[in-house]
């Protein structure tokens, strides 16, 4: 069973900017051999990042003296055109670019600025229209096929930093944010780009940050409003679904969304019906890291009914590319019986349905 290629499963961040690029061409090799199906971009190495700052030099010093994978335009795109000619035509290219705080294309690495979701919600109809056609273009002209975007959190506590104070949900209300959502999501699928609707099963009431560590929803989470978006767009064409690491008590006990058989197996796909591709957070954060190993967190959110695990491979210092690990754990996990072929098969299924409604014409 374990010749099924499980490494599909993953999407991973690699290192650096150009071919012949050591660390990329490491990581590149890396991916290759654990046969990995999708890798995530960014604009800033963190690690580098905390580097610099730690040296003393500012915050947007440490920023120009940072890079990671987006230097400009014109390399970005050669970039993504390496990735595929190396691990294969059909690799997800991804990128987290909601626009405002949260863009990995932006004005210091010569993209135009893109409006935050709740600056997007103050446009006007017509100009949201606009803006949201001009963000998926410049994925697809790129070679993105997979934006972690829009985040669906309903702003229902406005001292939430990560995602309220922050400027990343388009409102409280449910109608607005379905609105502005809904319009994004069509611009991606015309554009031939998979959305991805986050933070399952909500974030916008939360009181911490998952990059830190465990962020627990239990007392704070509005069940009735929480998952309306879910509700009303998960049925899109070209939508995928990202589970956060917030933990729920009473949905399960022991573990956050993104590793929850409940959640996802349970609530989003059994209750709610969703049939698409979900995928993690990145399981480099300190919610999932603090407690699993990368590769025992793959493993669990496979089991759980992940179709796409995402390791960044851009919070910690100090590792070796975690791509061979998670594909052997997962492997393994398949060879003993803690995952199903079947299982695995229908993750396979649901990315490849995936694929085909952002290649529709």
């Amino acid at each position: 069973m374990a010749s099924l290629p499980v490494g599909k499963l993953l999407c991973v961040g690699v290192r650096g900017a150009a071919p012949g690029d050591p660390q990329l061409e490491a990581d590149l090799d890396a991916c290759l051999k654990a046969g990995v199906g999708g890798v995530i971009l960014f604009d800033v190495d963190v690690p580098t990042l905390m580097r610099r700052i730690a040296e003393g030099l500012s915050r947007p010093e440490a920023l120009a003296a940072s890079p990671r994978n987006i230097l400009d335009p014109g390399q970005t795109a050669a970039l993504i055109a390496y990735l595929r000619a190396r691990l294969g035509a059909d690799l997800w290219v991804a990128i987290d670019q909601e626009g405002g705080r949260v863009a990995r294309l932006n004005a210091r690495r010569g993209f135009q600025t893109e409006p935050s979701a709740a600056e997007f919600a103050a446009l006007d109809p017509v100009d949201r229209e606009t803006a949201a056609a001009r963000q998926a273009g410049q994925l697809r002209k790129l070679g993105v096929d997979l934006n972690f975007a829009p985040c669906v959190d309903l702003a229902l506590d406005p001292d939430n930093e990560i995602v309220v104070a922050s400027g990343r949900c388009y409102g409280n209300n449910f109608k607005t944010v379905t609105d502005c959502a809904d319009i994004v999501i069509g611009a991606h699928h015309a554009a031939g780009v998979a959305a991805c609707l986050k933070h399952f099963p909500g974030h916008g009431s939360s009181r911490g940050d998952t990059h830190e560590g465990a962020v627990d929803i239990t007392d704070t989470w509005v069940r009735d409003q929480e998952l309306l978006p879910y509700r009303a767009l998960a049925d899109r064409p070209g939508v995928s679904v990202m589970a956060g690491h917030v933990v729920h008590r009473g949905l399960d006990p022991d573990c956050p969304a993104s590793l929850s058989h409940e959640v996802i197996d349970g609530l989003l796909r059994s209750e709610l019906g969703f049939d698409g591709v979900v995928t993690t957070d990145s399981i480099d954060m300190k919610a999932v890291s603090s407690r699993w190993t990368p590769a025992e967190a793959a493993v669990m959110a496979v089991k759980a009914g992940v179709d796409l695990v995402v390791d960044g491979f851009n919070l910690l210092p100090d590792r070796a590319h975690p791509a061979p690990a998670l594909a052997a754990a997962l492997a393994a996990a398949l060879d003993e019986g803690r995952l199903t072929a079947r299982g695995i098969e229908n993750a396979f299924e649901r990315l490849d349905n995936l694929r085909r409604e952002i290649s529709a014409p």
